[in-house]
């Protein structure tokens, strides 16, 4: 396989870099989109063995990037740099969408995102931003109290955010970093898109021209999310599967248990970077092959359905 890192500019002139894993013979393309305050170096954990390289065996063609303010795309927010949500879904995984459309070669191309990764994937594709031929989320949803049936959850998720967003008006901007939280700072701009679809229990962009949750039945492609019972908050399985139940096409839940080879299943994060779910990838690979029609192999493993 072969790693290269390229430049892309999306069509507000934002550089964005990206790392391209190229298999020897690529069935397809994977666009890999990262999480809130992480970077696209997620996708590289555990080290020598990340779901990036999980694909590329699997003869998957992955593009890695960074949203911009984080990792090596433009300016850190701590250096003033802003940015909203919808520049997210409007600029830049569109601009990576169409970068592994030039290179497919006819071949599918799919989304793989984490966390903030997967529902700016179902944002873009609803409003067709983007068009891809299947989404992945890992630990995806969106916090709304219309996708959760607990109210001191979403009572707590406001607490949360409320804190946040007053740390972030003090610094200038969410001090991930110094928080321990993340690998990435945010901009306040951006925080204050995601507290105010809380607060008005809108998921919507901020001109009001896209009403994203609405915009879900358009997703008519094939849609994968994975959520684990190790997830306490930011993405509870209950949630991540009302979440899926709002787009329009195929749907398919997997949700991470207990069970004695797994005695902790993994939290937020682990979703992506635990070495102990190995099995979940090999089902969304064999999800992937079966849903776009790919080269299969002789094994087949179970697909749990909401």
């Amino acid at each position: 396989m072969v790693r290269e890192d390229i430049e892309l500019r999306t069509k507000d002139r934002t550089s964005l870099i990206a790392t391209v894993t190229e298999p020897a013979h690529p069935i397809g393309t994977a666009v890999l989109s990262h999480a809130m305050m992480a970077r696209r170096s997620s996708f590289d954990r555990p080290k020598g063995d990340g779901f990036a390289e999980h694909l590329a065996r699997a003869g998957f063609r992955t593009i890695a990037f960074d949203f911009r303010g984080h990792g090596d795309s433009g300016n850190p927010a701590s250096k003033g740099y802003s940015w909203s949500y919808d520049d997210l879904v409007r600029f830049d995984l569109p601009a990576v969408v169409a970068c592994a459309r030039e290179r497919a070669n006819g071949m599918p191309v799919v989304v793989v995102g984490h966390s903030l990764g997967g529902h700016v994937a179902f944002a873009a594709q609803g409003t067709r931003a983007i068009v891809a031929d299947a989404i992945v989320g890992l630990s995806t949803n969106i916090w709304l109290a219309a996708l959760d049936d607990s109210r001191g959850r979403v009572l707590l998720k406001r607490s949360v955010m409320q804190a946040i967003a007053l740390l972030g008006r003090a610094w200038g901007y969410v001090p991930s970093r110094k928080l321990g939280v993340g690998s990435d700072d945010e901009a306040n701009v951006y925080f204050g898109d995601l507290l105010r679809f809380l607060r008005e229990g809108r998921w919507q962009s901020a001109d009001g021209r896209f009403d994203y949750l609405r915009s879900l039945s358009n997703v008519t492609c094939p849609a994968l999310i994975v959520a684990s019972d190790g997830d306490r908050l930011e993405s509870v399985p209950e949630c991540a599967a009302a979440f899926l139940r709002h787009t329009g096409g195929k749907q398919t839940f997997i949700r991470v248990k207990k069970s004695r080879n797994l005695p902790q299943p993994p939290d937020h994060m682990g979703v992506l970077t635990s070495g102990k779910i190995r099995h979940v990838r090999d089902e969304i690979v064999t999800w992937l092959r079966r849903e776009l029609a790919l080269p299969t192999p002789d094994s087949a493993t179970t697909i749990h359905q909401p």
